[in-house]
């Protein structure tokens, strides 16, 4: 089991996980007072169990509906009477057991459906008795997911938005130009301090670590493009600019790879 806790004034990062301490197996959930940000997964449900039972959390504010992030949000809404924050389009994911492959169950577990008790005003504000977050809508990695930006202190949520500067892979249901589009409209917010849900607390330079995977995105599309115009397959440019399918993908059933990312550029683009 993983766990591991960091305090940063008042907030603490809790990182869960049910196997090994590698970025994409343990996540991490905030706690605030009276505020959580996620819930983490359900395969973590006797751990969070603890922790939340003494935080009492008025609130939880999901950045999306992924199974790593509102797999205890049942739990807090069913036992301590937490309110479940998130956006419109998370409800339908919410309300019903979505559809889950094997390694999602075995790493995170699975749901129980649940009603949000709120929903976000888009591009609008969510404010507690002591915080004021501004929600933003940063669609790709899902539809309905978003970025927190707590205004007074400068303090960004990213959910699973930025993680790694040099993405590799990609879900089926990722949108690489709508993640692209969602990094560049947060590189306009005013935050001094990043929280990753699998990175973790960005204290040094966050805004060059957005700007760097914006970069590397771009990069990779322009690639993908004119090799794809001089006439190669996409496995040929996933092999050129990624490399071969290795241990993830297979694990993943091919649902997180990097085909998926070479495809969701040519897929994608409207041009193409």
């Amino acid at each position: 089991m993983v766990f591991k806790k960091e305090t940063f004034y008042d907030l603490t990062a809790y990182r869960l996980g049910r196997f090994y301490d590698a970025i994409n197996l343990a996540v991490y959930f905030f706690s605030l007072p009276e505020v959580y940000i996620d819930s983490a997964q359900n395969t973590m449900k006797n751990k969070f169990k603890e922790i939340a039972s003494k935080d009492k959390p008025k609130f939880c504010l999901l950045t999306h509906y992924h199974e790593d992030h509102s797999g205890n949000a049942y739990l807090l809404q069913s036992q301590f009477k937490t309110k479940i924050v998130a956006h419109k389009k998370s409800a339908k994911h919410l309300e019903k057991e979505f559809k889950m492959l094997s390694y999602e169950k075995i790493i995170w577990g699975k749901l129980h459906p649940l009603k949000p008790d709120l929903f976000y005003d888009e591009n609008g504000y969510f404010e507690t008795s002591k915080y004021k977050f501004k929600v933003i809508h940063t669609p790709g990695h899902s539809e309905d997911s978003v970025c927190l930006l707590e205004v007074n202190r400068g303090w960004l949520f990213t959910g699973d938005l930025v993680i790694s500067p040099r993405p590799k892979y990609l879900r089926r249901e990722e949108n690489i130009y709508q993640v692209l589009d969602s990094l560049k409209l947060i590189l306009k917010e005013d935050f001094e301090v990043l929280f990753c849900a699998h990175k973790g607390i960005v204290k040094d330079l966050p805004k060059r670590l957005v700007n760097e995977k914006i970069e590397n995105i771009e990069k990779i599309i322009y690639e993908t493009k004119r090799l794809y115009k001089e006439g190669l397959s996409p496995k040929k440019i996933r092999n050129i600019l990624l490399g071969r399918e290795d241990l993830t993908s297979f694990l993943t059933f091919f649902d997180f790879c990097k085909i998926n990312l070479i495809e969701s550029i040519l897929k994608k683009e409207p041009n193409l």
